[in-house]
């Protein structure tokens, strides 16, 4: 039972904080998702804002824990607790999503409203745009060969060793453990039920691959006072997100092969070392997400390099229309070529909602997520 109350305590404290610090380390330009003239950028109201979306987000996670830590007074037999403790993470977490987004629309209606009061000398000034042609040239990633053949090699391995040994899995697979750690929930042998969980790796690796693509091919954004010193940040950042994007394809592959060969192989016995995987994963990839954030800010306007001496080095000046942004996240403009652009709000790339690619991108995702219900609901 404190094993998964562990991983949830930490799962929902974490997304909170990453949430919760997204207005910190987004575009200084467009707080909210919303584009200022770069003089208004540094208000101390926009500042007050960002940190109370924090402050609220965090304690929302924060009181959403509480219950989890006195689970063990209530009086249910493990079956009830099991029951419980799913719906209630299931719950949590939903409302943390809906809380957040609600305060995210609070706080952007209000930068909006206050926008309308500003003098109309400050969107006097006329905005450029600034590419750096050379940019995607100069970036030093992982190649997408090397980021496809890794995933399929830790996929293969444990695949093969599952054929080679096959008569010596046991009649019956487990494929789910009660808090005692003991199974609770078997599937007969078979070739389909063996190689289920590989066939969920498969099909991760072009969703995996995809969202790297994204990432590293969108379009860049820099800054007219300094677009040069602008491109080196936001070099810097792309090739430390795609170092990050590569560990947790890995990791993520490691740990399902690890899940797969435990419950064929196993089953009995060093189910704590498969916890304290788990528990390194969430480690791993939620804490390097939350330092990646903070040390670098969307396009690495965080970075501090030599020659940044001024605040407005940073500023890539949004010439775009608020209206080709819905809400501040749907980027949705059909006089745009391009189908991968940097988010406004949170750190990243998003779609071109005007483009095909996009459309068929999406419905892409939606297949895999059907895909895989449906595969796990054919094991039983």
């Amino acid at each position: 039972m404190w094993t998964f109350n562990v991983i949830m305590i930490l799962t929902i404290i974490a997304a909170g904080f990453s949430v919760g610090i997204t207005p910190l380390i987004s575009r200084q330009s467009t707080p909210f998702g919303v584009a200022l003239p770069s003089q208004y950028v540094q208000n101390e109201k926009i500042k007050r804002y960002t940190k109370q979306y924090a402050y609220w987000t965090i304690g929302i996670s924060i009181v959403a824990v509480l219950p989890l830590l006195f689970i063990s007074f209530l009086k249910l037999d493990e079956q009830q607790l099991e029951l419980f403790l799913g719906i209630y993470s299931v719950a949590a977490i939903t409302i943390q999503i809906i809380w957040s987004f609600l305060l995210y629309l609070k706080y952007r209606r209000s930068i909006i409203q206050w926008k309308q009061t500003l003098p109309i000398e400050a969107f006097a000034k006329k905005s450029k745009t600034v590419i750096d042609t050379e940019y995607h040239k100069k970036l030093s990633t992982i190649s997408f060969k090397t980021f496809f053949w890794s995933q399929l090699l830790l996929i293969s391995i444990p695949v093969i060793l599952a054929v080679i040994y096959f008569d010596r899995i046991p009649e019956q697979i487990p494929i789910n453990w009660g808090m005692n750690m003991e199974v609770n929930r078997s599937v007969a042998k078979s070739w389909w039920t063996v190689l289920a969980l590989p066939g969920i790796q498969l099909l991760m690796i072009p969703l995996l691959q995809f969202s790297y693509y994204s990432f590293i091919k969108s379009r860049q954004k820099l800054s007219p006072v300094a677009p040069q010193l602008s491109s080196e940040k936001s070099r810097l950042f792309r090739e430390a997100w795609a170092r990050y994007f590569f560990l947790i394809a890995i990791l993520t592959q490691l740990l399902m092969s690890v899940m797969f060969l435990y419950s064929i192989f196993i089953q009995e016995g060093y189910f704590g070392w498969l916890i304290a995987f788990i528990i390194a994963f969430l480690v791993i990839t939620i804490g390097a997400s939350i330092y990646l954030s903070i040390h670098y800010g969307q396009a690495g306007e965080k970075l501090k390099l030599p020659g940044d001496h001024s605040q407005d080095t940073n500023l890539y000046w949004d010439n775009e229309d608020d209206a080709h942004w819905i809400a501040g996240v749907i980027y949705y403009n059909p006089d745009d070529a391009a189908v991968f652009v940097e988010k406004r709000y949170g750190i990243g790339s998003t779609l071109n909602m005007a483009r095909w690619q996009a459309w068929l991108a999406a419905v892409g995702l939606v297949l895999f997520i059907v895909a895989t219900i449906v595969w796990s609901i054919a094991l039983t």
